[in-house]
């Protein structure tokens, strides 16, 4: 019996030292965005001043996945660059510079379709590459277009200087024609276009805006109610932004 209590003791004493060689393992700790994995290893060595010297432990890390508040992935999305275009919804004058004191270069009509080539945000106004401009590029107002493409990319422009338009030249009244009916009187006017640089013109009857007119018009008639014995005055003024010249004044009684 002795003998056999001894033998246990023996076996017992010899799985405990086994055990003490069989390395450790411990669970992986989430660290931020990263698995850390930590191996603890057991080795037997000489005791030091009658103690176990403590286990030596490896870390290490493997990436993870970066995850958002609520568990999803978090997803970059990078914009596909496209061209940025403008087109014209209205009838519009495009300029040397953004602004009505800038002379006009040309009128594009509803439809046209413009690469953008900067911008002005100050008055609303775009630059445009333009095979019409000698300079290649002219000003739009944005009241009248629509804006596609990546147009948050296009730089801003620091607009040219304020140029020194002179006012139009006057025009001249060639002929006009007239004839009374009925309490009306009816008149075609036609005048010389002298000016290059001109907005627009106006046709003064009686002292009062009778009529506004685009760039380069020539020729106007009116109906007015005028009485036998009556007589009507009329003039033609033409304009830009640095101001305005008239013809003669004509006069005319049925």
């Amino acid at each position: 019996m002795i003998s056999n209590h001894k033998s246990l003791a023996g076996l017992s004493i010899i799985l405990t030292l086994l055990a003490c060689n069989v390395p450790d393992v411990v669970q992986p700790t989430l660290v931020g965005d990263q698995t850390a994995t930590v191996t603890a290893t057991t080795t037997q060595e000489p005791t030091r001043n009658g103690s176990a010297v403590p286990p030596t432990a490896t870390l290490s890390r493997t990436p993870g996945i970066t995850a958002s508040p609520n568990g999803s992935p978090t997803v970059t999305v990078t914009p596909t660059y496209s061209v940025p275009m403008l087109t014209v919804q209205e009838p519009t004058n495009c300029r040397t510079g953004p602004g009505e004191e800038y002379e006009v270069v040309v009128t594009y009509l509803a439809g046209k379709e413009l690469e953008i080539a900067g911008r002005y945000d100050p008055g609303d106004f775009w630059l445009v590459k333009s095979s019409e401009s000698a300079g290649g590029t002219c000003w739009l107002w944005g009241e009248y277009v629509e804006v596609t493409g990546s147009y948050w990319v296009v730089s801003s422009v620091t607009p040219p200087p304020t140029g020194t338009n002179p006012p139009p030249q006057a025009p001249g009244i060639e002929r006009y024609e007239f004839f009374c009916t009925q309490g009306k009187i009816e008149i075609t006017i036609i005048w010389v276009d002298r000016a290059n640089n001109e907005m627009g013109y106006r046709v003064i009857r009686n002292g009062e805006l009778a009529a506004d007119l685009p760039a380069d018009s020539t020729t106007y008639t009116d109906s007015f109610d005028l009485s036998a014995g009556e007589s009507a005055s009329y003039r033609v003024e033409v304009f830009n932004a640095s101001g305005s010249q008239s013809s003669s004044t004509i006069n005319v009684t049925c």
